[in-house]
């Protein structure tokens, strides 16, 4: 199957119509994919078996688009800026990767000005924003500062980390050792718990190992789970059962050699 294929299987998970770019329909679709792709990094691990052995951790853009609408799974920033990136090019935009110190992945789309489109940082950014203009958003679960400085962009999130963004596109190719390292069983940080990021039913959620938490209007509701509870969520996500079980089992099993 060819990438027509996928492009239109990945509109119609969407729910977007294909149409000319510009920037409405930018919008549509960084709206679309933050409220219906996870982020997530049980994907992440699944491939963390191949890669271990090859340095090949990203998935073909086939399987990474069957997995988002036959398993509901997504990724971490770096596969959700790359799929994304994928699909805008795709469709006819012009687009460039850019980086967040530290070890963040996201993306500068060219219109009538350059904007900054991020889907893989769990905010809640639900459009494009001018690259060079200052902003501030929020939802129950956070807020986020964008202040542009002279040559560089400081990101706050509250709660949440301080990162510095710059505003000159990179390749991917420069960005490997950061993208090998986040990859590292030892140093990697997404790779120290099973995590699920997403809305359901509007509302922001997270799910950490066995940890809970939905970030209400007027307050942050925290529970642990029981196994069958987990499963529960994970359907709740509507993320397939089988891609979980799988990633838990690397995860713990990875776990018990490290501890080893």
């Amino acid at each position: 199957m060819d990438d027509k294929y996928y492009v239109e299987k990945f509109l119609s998970f969407l729910e977007v119509e294909r149409r000319a770019p510009n920037l409405p329909l930018l919008n549509e679709l960084t709206k679309s994919h933050q409220l219906k792709v996870r982020w997530e990094n049980l994907s992440k691990i699944v491939d963390y078996e191949k890669g271990f052995a090859t340095e090949q951790f990203l998935p073909p853009m086939y399987v990474y688009i069957n997995r988002i609408v036959d398993q509901g799974g997504g990724g971490t920033c770096w596969t959700l800026a790359i799929g994304f990136r994928w699909l805008l090019e795709k469709l006819g935009y012009e687009v460039q990767y850019l980086y967040m110190d530290h070890g963040h992945l996201c993306l500068r789309v060219e219109l009538e000005q350059p904007y900054y489109v991020d889907v893989g940082y769990t905010a809640p950014l639900f459009m494009a924003y001018p690259l060079f203009q200052s902003f501030t958003v929020k939802n129950d679960r956070e807020t986020f500062v964008y202040d542009v400085q002279h040559h560089r962009i400081e990101v706050t999130r509250t709660p949440g980390p301080f990162k510095t963004l710059s505003t000159k596109p990179v390749s991917f190719e420069s960005l490997r050792s950061v993208f090998l390292e986040s990859n590292n069983w030892e140093t990697g940080k997404m790779l120290k718990d099973l995590l699920v990021f997403g809305y359901i039913n509007g509302v922001p959620t997270s799910l950490t190992t066995n940890t809970l938490k939905q970030f209400l209007p007027d307050q942050v509701v925290t529970k642990t789970l029981t196994v069958e509870e987990v499963l529960d969520v994970i359907h709740s996500f509507k993320i397939d059962r089988n891609l979980y079980l799988q990633a838990k089992e690397i995860f713990q099993r990875r776990l018990s050699i490290k501890q080893d």
